[in-house]
């Protein structure tokens, strides 16, 4: 048996740097593609034949006939949320049943932890998705989480109904979630769907590309905490995640944006306001793929980004959304300062990606990272993509 390969899509700022629409770019040359943390917070832009369509919990390599989707042991997942994507799927002539394995050790988002969120308002004081995640991963450590292994037991359902009771029971102010015809109907869908012990299954394959969500700066360990998610969202998720040896990560693809969004609460040392931050919002459609929330936005943090650089041991750099700053004057970047006092460089603005002050950006950052930018999306679509000769 070859020795196992895998190389990672990994988030380089605070999420939304356009991961999705690379693993969709690389995908094909794989025969797996799989996710190993979050849940449905993730939100995967892609547009299929013009169409725009949002993964939440689906591997981006969906798209790729012949290539399995995995749903790594790292993952929270939500039934009825999975239930509704593979609907909508199925709606664009894409059968997600027949490439779709789920790992037995994903935890399941019951509708309590979504309630949990709700009545608790802990999401608030952060900004989180609430969409149940933070309680499911507390309930997988604290040793009473569920997992997509045991729902053929017997006694299923009693566990479902004893981890509602157990939660509505510190919340007595408020009326705990029936659980919906949806939950069980998405229940049935897991337990049609091809369930592995990942440890055994992926390293059947020579070639898998790990599938992050969120970025780097929002892990739970390596992020600005308290203002995280509640997964491992770097590389090191991914050897928990899919339960793989440190040797088998081959090449890391970090992905970031020509500037910096990030959605919720938290530091954001680069940050603008007013007007710059309303055009960037406009010009880049920086509103939550998963919360519909305008993300706040400023300019791109060369600190930040040689530190989410050497925690992943990045490989190659994939820049996106340079085409939002066409028609600047003039870009600014912080080279250094501290978070309360950043310091800047302003660099020549660009008319189009073909302009040479947009070449004096992209070798501005290869030489701040030390890295090459292997590939640039030039747009929103899946062509819309320009891949550079590496040195």
């Amino acid at each position: 048996m070859s020795r196992l390969q895998v190389d990672v899509v990994i988030g380089l700022q605070w999420g939304d740097e356009g991961k999705g629409k690379v693993v969709d770019a690389l995908a094909g040359d794989y025969p797996v593609v799989a996710r190993f943390q979050g849940g449905p917070n993730a939100g995967h832009t892609l547009y299929l034949n013009e169409q725009k369509v949002v993964l939440h919990q689906v591997p981006a390599g969906i798209f790729h006939e012949g290539v399995y989707c995995l749903i790594g042991d790292g993952v929270v997942l939500d039934p009825e949320v999975l239930l509704k994507e593979v609907e909508g799927l199925r709606q664009l002539g894409i059968s997600a049943e027949e490439r779709l394995v789920i790992g037995k050790g994903v935890h399941l988002i019951l509708p309590v932890h979504r309630w949990i969120e709700e009545v608790s308002r802990e999401g608030e004081k952060i900004g989180t998705t609430r969409r149940g995640i933070g309680p499911a991963y507390a309930d997988r450590y604290a040793r009473r989480g569920l997992p997509v292994g045991w729902i053929d037991r017997a006694d299923f359902p009693a566990l479902v109904q004893e981890l509602t009771a157990y939660h509505a029971a510190r919340f007595p102010e408020g009326e705990a979630p029936s659980l919906s015809e949806r939950f069980w109907e998405g229940i049935e869908l897991l337990r049609r769907l091809q369930q592995v012990q990942v440890s055994e299954w992926l390293p059947r394959f020579n070639r898998v590309l790990a599938e992050g969500s969120q970025g780097t700066m929002l892990d739970i360990f390596a992020g600005t905490y308290p203002y995280v998610t509640s997964s491992h969202t770097t590389v090191a998720g991914v050897i928990s995640g899919l339960s793989i040896p440190p040797q088998s990560i081959r090449e890391v693809y970090g992905v970031l944006k020509a500037y910096t969004t990030r959605v919720g609460g938290g530091p954001f040392p680069t940050e603008v306001f007013g007007a710059e931050a309303q055009w960037l919002q406009d010009r880049g459609n920086e509103r939550g793929s998963t919360t519909g929330r305008l993300r706040r936005c400023g300019w791109l943090d060369i600190v930040a980004l040689r530190y989410a650089i050497q925690i992943n041991g990045v490989t190659r750099l994939t820049l996106t959304k340079a085409d939002v700053l066409c028609g600047l004057p003039t870009v600014k970047v912080r080279i250094g300062g501290t978070d309360d006092h950043p310091h800047y460089i302003s660099l020549p603005g660009w008319k189009s990606l073909a302009d040479p002050a947009f070449e004096e950006f992209v070798r501005f950052i290869e030489q701040e990272t030390n890295l090459p930018v292997w590939s640039i999306s030039t747009g929103p679509t899946r062509t819309d993509w320009q891949q550079r000769a590496l040195a």
